[in-house]
């Protein structure tokens, strides 16, 4: 019994590790669930990624209220886009995403860090402005 309970340790240690190996694969998951559970799941997942961020629980539920507010006039989701990548060095990466909408697309900004072994997110946030793309 010990003996399986090591190996499933191992495991999940292993795979959670893995996930946070690359940004990309924190962004998949966090529009997999938003998709396929709903954006408050997301929004839950991606601060989960750093433990630093979990005293700052009012201000993940207001993202989450806004957030969920703001997509109940945008119709139909139909995915997700890369805008664009940034890095700045090795440690620091900056993904934008088109979220695509029925009645207009969302901007995510995503900026995760590393500062030794794994990615965590570092800042999140979102908008409308997509002209700013654009320009």
């Amino acid at each position: 019994m010990k003996k399986n309970m090591i190996l499933v340790v191992f495991i999940f240690s292993f795979f959670n590790g893995f996930a946070q190996d690359d940004p990309q694969k924190l962004i998949d998951e966090f529009f997999n669930r938003y998709q396929a559970k709903n954006p408050s799941d997301a929004v839950d997942y991606i601060f989960s990624t750093n433990k630093w961020m979990t005293g700052s629980k009012d201000q993940i539920d207001n993202i989450k209220i806004k957030l969920n507010s703001a997509v109940k006039v945008l119709g139909t989701y139909y995915g997700f886009t890369l805008l664009g990548k940034k890095n700045a060095g090795d440690h620091l990466i900056i993904y934008r995403i088109l979220a695509r909408y029925e009645r207009q697309p969302l901007r995510f900004n995503f900026t995760f860090y590393k500062a030794n072994d794994h990615w965590v997110l570092y800042n999140f946030s979102y908008d409308d402005s997509i002209e700013e793309e654009l320009k």
